[in-house]
């Protein structure tokens, strides 16, 4: 019986980072994508979990029992919201072979703490869609370290400098609790904390926050130019560009487009001075006061706004929604888009208050 603790364990896939370990086979990636094609075109059954997901595909199998054995079966079967890097079994089968070990070896007790902090971090906290990790440069992991998010030509990988990375070779696979992202290899966690890769300690980390503003991120992002079109004209640029922590449920382009033609307007109608109140009071119905990650979201009943009005929330066929009876609920389609004075969560729909 081989037991190998964190420090061990990295130091010998630091020397083996320079190798190819996760040469995984074209016929079994393809077993992988077909299951999960099927399962994008079939639709995703109310309640299907990331681990109900894993657990359904036969080249995840290694995944999801080494899940249950690190007792993470129930965060990963719960409401909270997660985006899990997925390696294959072929992929757990290359670090098995280069560590000597076989998976019952490696799924013993004393190695427990050690597969335990392996899967943390191949976890991160919100549904991040294919298009935002792509666009990340790092990913804070629930085991704490960053995730490094690297592009050669189309292809991207995920990972760190110093154990390699894994590429991305599947996206989306939507779940009630998040969104899984497949890959090809194992990524072990840096063996010292690596805030940003600037050198500070964990303890630095923990404060850092993101450069731009609610407001930058909105600015920047060419599918929320009417939103921040609109928070500019409401006068409301100074708050969501300053300090106070805020949490902005961000409606797309799309959803302004539906609004204004449901009301037979154009934009240029509708950005008008008699409208400037009610363009302020719609928004103000985005925002809540305080930073609200996705897991805090989908566990409260409602929200109070700034608006001084209640969003409240209800869950459908797995997806998670915020408006009110009255007027309609929007999809929550993105979360934890951070800001260094709050968190975005995109949806599908302006809200009514």
């Amino acid at each position: 019986m081989k037991a190998f603790n964190l420090i061990g364990i990295l130091s010998i896939l630091f020397l083996l980072s320079s190798c190819d370990i996760a040469d995984t086979s074209s016929e079994t990636i393809l077993d992988t994508s077909e299951s999960i094609e099927a399962l994008k075109k079939g639709g995703k059954p109310a309640g299907d979990t990331i681990l109900d997901i894993a657990a359904s595909i036969e080249d995840f199998s290694i995944l999801a029992q080494a899940v249950q054995f690190a007792e993470l079966d129930d965060e990963l079967n719960g409401r909270r919201q997660y985006t899990v890097f997925a390696p294959t079994n072929d992929a757990f089968t290359a670090l098995l072979e280069a560590l000597g070990l076989s998976a019952e070896e490696l799924l013993s007790e004393e190695n427990r703490e050690l597969v335990t902090q392996v899967l943390l971090y191949h976890v991160a906290p919100g549904n991040r869609e294919s298009g935002d990790v792509v666009e990340s440069d790092q990913i804070k992991t629930l085991q704490k370290s960053f995730i490094k998010v690297k592009s050669e030509g189309e292809k991207f990988f995920v990972g760190n400098e110093e154990n390699g990375f894994a590429e991305l070779i599947d996206v989306d696979v939507k779940a009630s609790n998040g969104v899984i992202h497949v890959i090809d290899a194992v990524m072990l966690p840096p063996s010292e904390f690596n805030p940003g890769g600037n050198g500070e300690s964990d303890e630095n980390a923990e404060d850092e926050k993101p450069e731009e503003s609610i407001l930058d991120i909105a600015a920047s992002n060419e599918d929320f130019s009417i939103l921040a079109k609109a928070v500019v004209f409401a006068g409301l640029a100074e708050e969501l560009d300053g300090n106070r922590q805020y949490t902005v449920f961000a409606p797309t382009n799309d959803a302004f487009i539906n609004l204004l033609e449901a009301l037979e307007l154009i934009p240029d109608e509708f950005f008008v001075e008699e409208n400037k109140g009610l363009i302020k009071d719609v928004l103000l119905y985005h925002v809540a006061p305080g930073n609200r990650a996705a897991e805090d979201v989908v566990t409260s009943d409602r929200i109070r706004t700034v608006s001084r009005s209640f969003i409240y929330l209800k869950e459908e066929d797995g997806g998670f929604f915020v408006g009110n009876e009255a007027n309609g609920f929007a999809q929550i389609t993105a979360t934890d888009i951070f800001a260094r004075n709050g968190v975005i969560h995109v949806i599908d729909a302006v809200m009514l208050p």
